[in-house]
Formats: structure tokens, sequence, C-alpha cells
């Protein structure tokens, strides 16, 4: 059974001077949770939002806020991003050496737990640890590097969309499968056909008409999932 389609704005992507309003739009529009990035400079190369930016952006939005931290030690930072009102985690399974226990850490922190894997990065550590496949929401095939814009869609990604789908059915887990990067009208058929169904997508919700891009990106998603299913 498919998971729904769900489409996720990533507020790196809007008017940084307007952020407030922009994520309250894509809120709107039917998007379930943002996504805020968060770079150090020394995981990628990027600096963008801090421990802060998710507090002040509660005050504008009801849905979810997910902090993603492509940063070089998250687990230093977890209890800190709970505090300041994230409600999802999401950490790069390349930065955790001990990734069991950071998913541990963020659950009893009382949110839930997200992986990213990086385009040239395999499923090994949950291969090794299978129980991480079943305590985690969400797990992000990410079809770009972070910190790095305009990057092509890496052609891994659809294979990893595919193994990714298989994994959660060998070991009865239940997370969504996101792709970020890229995730436009354009890649979103062969994403959903994959079994992608988590839509991060920045610059295609906040380039022109926020509303009316992030219905239009949603109804393709879920067109695609009814052609999927039968």
């Amino acid at each position: 059974m498919s998971n729904p389609i769900k489409v996720s704005p990533s507020i790196l992507s809007a008017d940084y001077g307007n952020l407030g309003d922009e994520a309250l739009q894509s809120e709107k529009a039917g998007g379930v949770e943002l996504h805020v990035d968060i770079m150090d400079g020394h995981y990628c190369h990027n600096y963008t939002f801090g421990i802060h930016a998710v507090t002040a952006l509660k005050k504008y939005v009801s849905i979810p806020i997910v902090a993603h931290l492509e940063i070089d030690n998250p687990d230093v930072f977890i209890e800190d991003f709970v505090r300041a009102g994230s409600d999802m985690i999401v950490v790069q399974e390349d930065t955790c050496p001990h990734l069991p226990h950071t998913i541990a850490t963020i659950r009893k922190q009382g949110v839930r737990a997200g992986v990213g894997v990086n385009p040239d990065r395999g499923y090994e550590k949950f291969k090794v640890n299978p129980e991480i496949l079943r305590e985690i929401d969400l797990l992000i095939v990410l079809a770009v590097y972070p910190g790095f814009g305009g990057q092509p869609f890496s052609p891994i990604t659809i294979p990893k969309i595919e193994q990714a789908v298989k994994l959660r059915e060998q070991h009865g887990a239940h997370y969504d499968i996101g792709v970020d990067g890229c995730v436009n009208i354009k890649t979103i058929p062969d994403i959903v056909r994959a079994g992608g169904n988590y839509l991060i997508a920045g610059s295609s919700v906040f380039n022109g008409n926020i509303i009316e891009n992030v219905k239009t990106l949603k109804k393709l998603g879920e067109d695609y999932l009814d052609k999927t299913i039968v």
C-alpha cells in the first residue's frame, strides 16, 4: 500500500525578507509540513537558518516544522531544535557515528525522526541495523548534494526510491519516502512511480504563485499515484 502524496515546502527557496507570509501561503495551499534546511557551512557549502528560525516560523504556521540538520554534529543540537519548536528532526546518515542512538535520542524528545541519504550513499547502515527502519517516520532520498544550487537530478535517485520501498516492505516499516532536490513537474511522475510520496519542494513552490504551485504539485503527484495503484 502506497503512502499518500504529501508536499512539504522547503523554506530555503522562499523570499528571506518575507519568510513568515510565504510560509503561511504554502500552508494555506496544502503544504503538510514546513521543511527548514539547517546548514552550518561545514558539512555542506552553505549557511542557512539557525535555531531561532524555527521559533520564529512557529508564529506563522500551524503545520509541523521539520528541522533538517545538514550539519556535522547533529547529536549536539537535537534537544535545542526540539525546544525551539521542531516537530520532526531529520539527520543525515553520514553525520551520525551511531545512527540507532541518534534516532533513539530524537524519539526520547517526543518528536518524529527522519534520515536523509546523499546521492553517493547507500543503505548500509539500515541493513546492518534494520530496527532503524521501524523507528523513523521519513526517509529522504536526496536527489542533489546539500548546499549547492543548480545541480541536476541525480539518476541514482529513482532506483534508490525503489530500494527504500523494498526495505520498508521487508522490515514491516511505515515511513514516508521523501525526495529533496529538483522536485518539480518534470521529476514528480518518475518519483511517484518509483514509490516516493513525500515531495520536498523549494523553487517549484516559491517561484511564482505559491498557492497555485503547491496545488499543482500535489495534484500531479496524486494523479500519478492513482495510475501506479491501478
